[in-house]
């Protein structure tokens, strides 16, 4: 059985025993991160009043018990790195509910990068903004920071809120995380995010035989944005890709010819199949 240490007047320091009767409470049900509402719910069935539980919510936080991921939620302090016992992206998708794991922190999960991010980065149809500002460099993207770790969250609309799947980290945290072909597919469209082109074509050439080719052009169409759906058809064509997958991606109606790389010059050769501008070059 664990016991609270007594501080020097002879008190514990966060709450008597029923603190940490909450903690083991909290932990059984698999909830961690947690809200308050979640802590209540627990502290009920203990015999715990709503404002008992809340007092000693802020107590266990006080003391490091607890780290307070944002207002109304927190994470269970691991006793030995002083850190969240939950995975980074548990605490991520705690932040802003719903969203998913996505850009580059999925890339790595996926095994499509072998970078590694300075960031947790995550997708939400829920527009929110880190509560407080700060200052940033120049170039820096707002983000929350929990435990010292930076969290991006990137909004996105509803309807393409979608290839999330629910994976397992470790045998406690189970968070979702867009699938490797939506992952992969926001690489051919938010090059603030990624910087160019060349990682959406490096990670599709390397891992071709990983993804679902039926699936990313079916996620491609179903986006819907017109530049994305033409710069990928381009893209699997050098591939190889079969007929089949390409064929409804060069139908997709296009007014105009987009470049492949919006972040280069628009000069190059205008593909007339694809309705894009080969400005990988110069």
């Amino acid at each position: 059985m664990v016991t609270a240490p007594y501080a020097e007047d002879g008190r514990r320091p966060y709450g008597e025993l029923a603190g940490l009767r909450l903690l083991d409470a909290l932990e059984a049900a698999g909830l961690d991160p947690f809200t308050v509402v979640d802590a209540k719910a627990q502290g009920e069935a203990l015999g715990l009043s709503a404002s008992h539980t809340t007092s000693l919510l802020h107590r266990l936080s006080a003391s490091g018990r607890l780290t307070r991921v944002k207002k109304g939620v927190y994470a269970v302090t691991d006793p030995v790195t002083r850190l969240p016992r939950a995975h980074p992206f548990a605490i991520g998708t705690a932040l802003v509910t719903p969203s998913a794991i996505s850009h580059w922190s999925a890339f790595q999960h996926w095994g499509l990068t072998e970078q590694i991010p300075d960031a947790v980065t995550l997708s939400s149809p829920t527009r929110t903004f880190p509560p407080s500002v700060e200052s940033h460099d120049q170039g820096t993207r707002r983000a929350w920071v929990v435990a010292s770790t930076r969290y991006e969250m990137t909004a996105i609309t509803r309807e393409r809120f979608f290839g999330v799947e629910d994976v397992w980290m470790n045998e406690r945290d189970q968070v979702a995380i867009f699938d490797r072909e939506r992952a992969l597919l926001d690489a051919f469209q938010h090059f603030h995010i990624f910087g160019s082109l060349s990682v959406g074509l490096e990670a599709l050439e390397e891992h071709l035989g990983e993804v679902d080719l039926d699936r990313l052009a079916r996620y491609a169409l179903q986006l819907g944005v017109t530049a994305v759906v033409k710069r990928l058809g381009w893209s699997l064509e050098r591939q190889g890709a079969p007929e089949a997958v390409l064929a409804p991606l060069r139908s997709y109606p296009a007014r105009g010819d987009a470049p492949l790389d919006p972040g280069r010059p628009s000069r190059g050769r205008h593909n007339s199949t694809w309705r894009v501008i080969e400005n990988l070059r110069g």
